[in-house]
Order: C-alpha cells, then sequence, then structure tokens
C-alpha cells in the first residue's frame, strides 16, 4: 500500500454520514483529488444538498441509507459495487454527538447512540470489507474516532459526553482488533482521532453565543470556560481533511488532528504507571 494513495485520481471512496461535518470535508478533500466519491446520509433532503453543491468539485453522488439498518447498508455497497466498481477506500464516519451523564441516561437514549456511532461502524465494516478482500486490490477502512477514544479530554468533564465516550472508546478497540484479522489481507485500517471540530452544529453553538453570551439552553452545557477553550481548540472540517489524508498516506494507525490530545494520554498513562509502581513494584 505504500504509494496506493500517493493520489486519489479515479479512486472510488464512500463517506459515511459525509453530507455534513468531518463527513462533509473528507468528501470534499476526495473530490479535489480527483476521485469519485459517494455519500451517506440518513436525510435525503440534506444529502442531495450537499451533493449539488460538492458537484462543483468532482463527481459525487448522495446515497440515503441508514447506517444503523445491516439490511441497507448491505443494498448500498452491493449497489455500488454492481453499478460503478470496487471502492477502494472507505471512511466510516456515521456518528452524531449526546450529552448524558451516566446515571440519568435511559436505556433507549444509550442504545441509540450506539447504534449510531458504533453499530453503523460494524455494518459498514462487514458489508464493505469481504468485497474488498475478494477484490485483491489494496483498499483501506478509516473510521472516525475522537479525542474521547483515548481519554476524557480535560476541560470537557462537565459536557457530559459519558456514553458519546463509551461509543468512541469502543470504535478504539474495533479497529485495534480489525487491523490485526486484516493483517494477512489487502486491506488495512485506521483509526482518525479528532478534537473539537468546526462542525456546522459546533459553529451554530458559538453564533449562538456569541449573540447571547447567557443563553439559558446552551449556558447550561457550555460554560465560558469550557466555550473558550473548544474555541482555541477547534480546526476547521477542511483541515481535519487534510490531516486524515496525509496520516493515510504516512500509513499510520492513529491520526490524531490536534496536538492537545497528546496532554490527555498522557495523563492517562501517568495515573496507570502510578497505580502498577503501587500494586506490583
Amino acid at each position: 500500500m505504500r504509494d496506493f494513495f500517493s493520489s486519489l485520481n479515479r479512486k472510488r471512496v464512500l463517506v459515511t454520514g459525509g453530507a455534513r461535518g468531518i463527513g462533509k470535508g473528507i468528501a470534499k478533500k476526495c473530490l479535489e483529488e480527483g476521485a469519485k466519491v459517494y455519500i451517506t446520509n440518513l436525510d435525503k433532503r440534506v444529502g442531495l444538498a450537499t451533493e449539488k453543491e460538492l458537484s462543483a468539485f468532482g463527481k459525487i453522488k448522495s446515497l440515503q441509507c441508514d447506517g444503523t439498518d445491516k439490511a441497507q447498508v448491505e443494498s448500498m455497497v452491493k449497489g455500488i459495487w454492481e453499478r460503478e466498481g470496487a471502492l477502494d477506500l472507505v471512511f466510516s464516519n456515521s456518528g452524531s454527538g449526546s450529552q448524558h451523564r451516566v446515571l440519568e441516561a435511559n436505556p433507549e437514549e444509550i442504545q441509540k447512540l450506539v447504534a449510531t456511532n458504533f453499530e453503523s461502524a460494524v455494518n459498514i465494516a462487514q458489508c464493505c470489507l469481504p468485497l474488498m478482500i475478494q477484490e485483491q486490490n489494496d483498499a483501506h477502512i478509516m473510521f472516525t474516532g475522537s479525542e474521547h477514544s483515548v481519554s476524557l479530554p480535560k476541560g470537557n468533564e462537565s459536557l457530559g459526553f459519558a456514553y458519546y465516550g463509551v461509543t468512541k472508546h469502543a470504535m478504539l478497540i474495533l479497529a485495534e482488533w480489525l487491523r490485526h484479522d486484516l493483517l494477512d489481507t489487502n486491506v488495512s485500517v485506521s483509526l482518525l482521532i479528532p478534537g473539537p471540530v468546526m462542525t456546522e452544529s459546533v459553529a451554530h453553538t458559538f453564533e449562538t453565543l456569541a449573540k447571547d453570551p447567557e443563553n439559558r439552553q446552551f449556558r447550561a452545557i457550555f460554560s465560558k470556560e469550557v466555550e473558550s477553550l473548544l474555541r482555541k481548540r477547534a480546526i476547521t472540517t477542511e483541515q481535519c481533511a487534510e490531516i486524515a489524508l496525509k496520516g493515510l498516506r504516512s500509513q499510520l494507525f492513529y491520526i490524531p488532528t490536534q496536538k492537545h490530545i497528546l496532554g490527555d494520554i498522557e495523563d492517562r498513562y501517568k495515573e496507570m504507571e502510578t497505580s502498577f509502581h503501587q500494586l506490583f513494584f
């Protein structure tokens, strides 16, 4: 795979959740490099609007698909293979954020988040990868994790992203196991680990707080300290996409998008190291 992704020209790329946010940024970047891109979105109207917008950059097709429904995913993937040919690169990016405290979330809320953020990734992997392996051509799948995949980010404690963090930790170990399982195949794996990204929803939050700094609905979640921290750390979806492709071409498995994530990982490591020393040394 050393030179396979040096250019995306004429590659077939699938980006799940590609109509908005990080996925939209990745789709645009791939189009700019000459790839033919397929994006999925649950909302057909939003998907078609993005298709129209990004068509200025290349060949793109929006496909309505519920990633939590494996039958829909399988039908969508087989349709691409039959009509267009084999996929070269898959970005498993579907997901959503959610604020739920550990002791407050109900089972339905937890299951919905797990289905959207984790089970959809399992579905896309199980439907795409066997076909990719059969093709015997170099191929790759990149999962979108989060800084919450590797730690509870310092400064985020008040946000209540407990179960979002659960799903993103699950993405980490899923990708690690899959990397092992695919060692002797033509398919490789990576995990994108973004910190705050200026998606449409984040931008809307910042715009609302700029106009109404004391907005009760948003201040209940985003204190002024948290808002300041997120503004400082946030990158654009385009920057996130550039780093994702840089990591891909560097053949990295872990692809963090911001430097501060390392500090959070080191804090966790130090605490665990202390526990090992106290217990065993």
